[in-house]
């Protein structure tokens, strides 16, 4: 599964015009004007990454697309750079960053405030999509590769697929790309000719700035995998190749005179490439597998910039008309595909035919308008091209902020944009955002426990509970304090916890005995069954029984139970009375996802939102016998379980009178928290009440 969401990694395209116009200044060497061919490698590699994202056994490999894109950006805009006149450091700035912010922001900004949209009006906040608005923001600023790092959403992460803006990494590299490679072009050009010490450091300083990128990648692909993946250091070498090569060219340098050796060049291009979309290991990535895109990138663009006229045979597949047509609007694909494929995937589902094509369809429609209706007015209209580019990059500049801000609007105003039923918050949502969730809290003045402590502890189940939670400080004075950390299950009677939780149980017992006074609860509150359904996916009913009743799991439990009377022990030894909750029913499909009119059909909803009670009790069985087990080794011990009151008949549903019991498969929504209430606060009252 892990390798699964690691295969879908998204590719930021960078459709640019290309150029090789040579200064008389430059070495020697042949005018070209616009290159077809190298519209056809975009072509190439925007389809790849369409077909890897929209079916990654069709073509397991596509996500190496981006590393084309990397290589033909670096060539481009080395060839861009080179048109600049080489004045002060200042004005060759302005000049590229001008030209730059015509050719990506107007496109990107388009797309992103859509998607804004798109997301607040379809997408329900959860897990899955909690970090993707702020990768759309960071987007704005060429960060949204940090951010996916920041909000731990590296390629292992199952939210990538779901994130709306995760594509728009790979545009951040190349902007940060930008800042740093124009000061190392121009010291190129102006020292260039020089002989001395200095005019060698100038001809080496990018090839040596692309082996250090490469031998990052060699680590960070091994030990950082997620720095590896998302950030310039480990990427920059790509960049660089592209760079490379276009310098060999201004020397008149791998430009072909034969036929025959262009033909060569073309398919040994195409091969590396086919080889890298098909069989590239996304455990070794990007080194040492982006090595095969890279260099059959750069064969290929070494072929199609001598064989200008598309005069071989492999040169007219390179230059054919629809080709280099895809290659013009492949900025556009790419800016469109993925927030598309993720918005048929939070809704109808991505699974089927007709998904598919009418994904692609409207990829295509986007795109086609988004190009010629946005990149080519603005980029050759008038209206730009009578600003200096100090102001293009001023007001450039000012509009991105300002559409950041737009977008940050947009997402605070989710609540009332929103189409789904989840919008209705209190009912839904498990976690209270005001302050009180009793109406009638105020006008209780007895609050006959003030002064007493609940303390709960657990994983992401913990703070499910916590509006039941809030309720009991509301209307009777408890004072609660909540220690969670999710998928940290304490006391989860199935399997031990692993180093990580184990340090994260035990630091909490010592911080709750250190501040709990005698006869305060401890409440430990987690999922102890296995899962039927995630948030993202439906699980194989069969594999969930081998892992519940595989060869180790009598050991497993075994060993789960006497990490749980230690837990119960420590806390008992300081006169703290322990309850802990029975396994609550639990389903396959995520309520949350498919409630809604738009999304009800999702794949991901045929497991239905209703199961069995006899197939529940039958699955949480070998839990209870635990707890059964454990009570008796421990008398003191209180369990109290829900289940009766969730499921009070022959088939447990996820909705109550058309009010959801759960948000997703296991957690509790907030109507089923006030379910709930009564019999928590029924059995807090009976413990403080025999306490005295």
């Amino acid at each position: 599964m892990l390798l699964d969401f690691y295969n879908r990694r998204p590719v930021c395209l960078r459709r640019l015009s290309v150029y090789m116009i040579y200064s008389s200044s430059n070495i020697n060497a042949t005018k070209h004007g616009y290159i077809p061919g190298i519209d056809g490698l975009r072509a190439l590699a925007v389809l790849s990454v369409m077909i890897f994202h929209l079916d990654a056994n069709l073509l397991p490999g596509g996500f190496s697309g981006v590393d084309v894109f990397f290589v033909i950006s670096g060539y481009v805009v080395s060839a861009s750079l080179a048109k600049e006149q080489l004045g002060s450091f200042w004005r060759f700035a302005i000049d590229f960053y001008s030209r730059r912010i015509i050719r990506i922001y107007p496109a990107l900004v388009l797309c992103l405030l859509a998607t804004a949209l798109l997301q607040s009006l379809l997408v329900p906040p959860s897990w899955l999509s909690t970090t993707s608005s702020k990768t759309g923001i960071a987007a704005f600023f060429g960060m949204s590769n940090f951010a996916l790092i920041w909000f731990n959403d590296g390629y292992f992460s199952p939210r990538v697929e779901f994130n709306t803006f995760t594509h728009t990494w790979s545009l951040a590299v190349e902007e940060q790309f930008y800042l740093l490679f124009p000061i190392v072009f121009f010291i190129w050009l102006k020292n260039r000719e020089r002989n001395d010490f200095f005019g060698t450091i100038s001809k080496w300083m990018l090839v040596f700035l692309l082996v250090i990128s490469l031998l990052i990648s060699w680590y960070q692909t091994d030990f950082l995998p997620d720095h590896a993946y998302y950030l310039l250091p480990s990427r920059f070498w790509e960049l660089a190749c592209g760079a490379v090569l276009y310098k060999l060219h201004a020397k008149n340098i791998l430009f072909f005179e034969s036929k025959k050796y262009i033909e060569i060049s073309v398919i040994c291009g195409l091969i590396l490439l086919s080889l890298g979309f098909a069989f590239a290991d996304p455990k070794a990535f990007p080194f040492p597998w982006a090595m095969l895109p890279v260099l059959g990138a750069m064969i290929l663009i070494a072929g199609v910039t001598s064989d200008i006229q598309g005069d071989s045979r492999f040169g007219r597949l390179m230059n054919n008309a629809p080709i280099v047509y895809i290659g013009k609007i492949s900025y556009s694909l790419y800016l469109w595909h993925w927030p598309i494929a993720v918005v048929f995937r939070w809704t109808v589902g991505l699974e089927n035919p007709v998904a598919i094509i009418a994904a692609v369809l409207c990829t295509v429609m986007m795109s086609v308008f988004s190009y010629h209706l946005i990149e080519r007015p603005i980029r050759h209209g008038s209206f730009v091209s009578s600003k200096s580019n100090w102001i293009v990059v001023s007001r450039g500049g000012a509009t991105i902020v300002v559409s950041a801000i737009v977008a940050m609007g947009i997402f605070v105003g989710q609540p009332y944009l929103s189409l789904s039923v989840t919008k209705d918050e209190s009912n839904w949502y498990p976690y209270p955002k005001e302050k009180s969730v009793s109406p009638n809290a105020s006008k209780m003045s007895n609050h006959l426990y003030q002064g007493r402590s609940i303390y709960v502890l657990g994983d992401s189940h913990a703070g499910a509970y916590s509006t039941m939670l809030r309720m009991l400080e509301n209307e009777q004075g408890v004072a609660v304090k909540q220690f969670s950390k999710a998928g940290c299950a304490v006391a989860n009677l199935l399997i031990e916890s692993s180093p990580e939780c184990a340090k994260f149980i035990e630091d909490s017992i010592a911080k709750i005995k250190a501040n709990a006074k005698p006869g305060d609860v401890v409440f430990l509150a987690s999922l102890r069954m296995n899962r039927l359904g995630d948030q993202w996916r439906t699980f194989d009913e069969s594999d969930v029984e081998k892992k519940q009743s595989g060869p180790n799991s009598v050991q497993n439990r075994l060993a789960a139970l006497k990490e749980a009377k230690h837990i119960v022990d420590s806390f008992e030894s300081s006169d703290l009375t322990v309850v802990i909750d029975a396994p609550k029913p639990i389903f396959k499909s995520p309520p949350f996802r498919c409630s809604d009119w738009f999304n009800s059909g999702n794949p991901i909803c045929k497991g239905g939102g209703q199961l069995s009670r006899e197939f529940l009790l039958n699955h949480r069985k070998p839990i209870m016998e635990n707890l059964g087990e454990l009570a008796r080794l421990d008398p003191k011990l209180i369990i109290w379980d829900p289940f009766p009151i969730l499921c009070p008949s022959d088939i447990c549903m996820t909705t109550d009178n058309n009010l959801p019991l759960f948000f997703d498969g296991d957690h509790l929504s907030g109507y089923g928290n006030r379910r709930l209430y009564p019999s928590f606060l029924s059995l807090v009252q009976l413990i403080w009440k025999s306490n005295g």
